[in-house]
């Protein structure tokens, strides 16, 4: 948090006001920063790499829906780190003006949401159109404007835009939890206990993935997620981005890094920061 006399941190987010990203990061800075909303994700990364934000939070993967790919593939060229990650629990309910589920002719929300509570809009509003928008807040907004209308959403969005909750929590699954990156343009200290991600491209040789496993495993650290995306340079080249247990500073990761750099193609340490549970 900035110290007092000093100007206020300013956190680019996937606006408008009231979606989860925005809840997100006033869970991790606080009411003293200064928001700016973004209309994109790849829009936060471009407000934090010009200077226009301090830092920005994007969404990277749902407990339920898997990994937010944007978010990935932005990762593999800008200059920017990770400096933090929040784990948000999700609920989303109903929103609208509307008097009841007869009067909704359509409903609005991020793609995620929609595919979380897929299976309750099926049961409750079949025949009801559902269309995907670029946030929840956005998809608030425009119910707040029209009562045939419905949002996918948070109780936030839905005092912040003067609805209703006309059904609540429509994902019925436990475990619904988003985790978000904070991006920066330098690393930040380190605090407690540590997570760190990075990324590499294996070499174009049998048994190259395999080996690049072989350090991990060797130094004892624990990798707690891996996945691939298409490098989009060319046909069938990949890049593996992993998060590990422990700060790339110090071991027995530093060394793991060491040896793993020598095994693959390319290596690069997107940031080491708090890790959160």
């Amino acid at each position: 948090m900035p110290k007092a006399g000093t100007k206020p941190i300013r956190v680019s987010y996937l606006g408008p006001e009231a979606t989860f990203t925005h809840e997100a990061a006033l869970r991790h800075f606080g009411k003293e920063a200064e928001y700016l909303p973004a209309d994109s994700i790849a829009a936060i990364f471009d407000e934090v790499e010009v200077g226009r934000a301090d830092r920005g939070v994007v969404p990277v993967e749902n407990a339920l829906e898997g990994t937010v790919n944007v978010t990935l593939d932005r990762l593999v060229d800008s200059p920017l780190v990770i400096a933090g990650e929040v784990r948000l629990p999700i609920d989303i309910h109903l929103l609208t003006k509307a008097e009841g589920m007869r009067d909704i002719r359509r409903v609005l929300s991020h793609p995620h949401a929609v595919a979380q509570c897929r299976r309750w809009l099926q049961k409750h509003l079949p025949g009801v159109a559902v269309e995907e928008v670029a946030s929840t807040s956005r998809a608030a907004r425009e119910a707040s404007l029209d009562p045939s209308l419905a949002a996918l959403g948070s109780r936030i969005a839905a005092g912040h835009y003067g609805l209703k909750v006309l059904a609540e929590k429509l994902d019925t699954e436990s475990i619904n939890v988003t985790r978000f990156f904070v991006l920066a343009k330098e690393p930040v200290p380190k605090k407690g206990r540590a997570r760190t991600s990075l990324l590499f491209v294996v070499k174009n040789e049998p048994g190259s993935l395999y080996r690049a496993m072989g350090p991990i495993a060797g130094a004892g650290v624990n990798m707690t997620k891996i996945e691939s995306r298409p490098s989009r340079r060319k046909a069938w080249d990949y890049v593996f981005f992993m998060d590990v247990e422990g700060h790339a500073g110090e071991p027995p990761l530093a060394g793991c890094l060491e040896c793993l750099r020598g095994e693959v193609e390319y290596l690069r340490v997107l940031g080491s920061y708090p890790a959160e549970e």
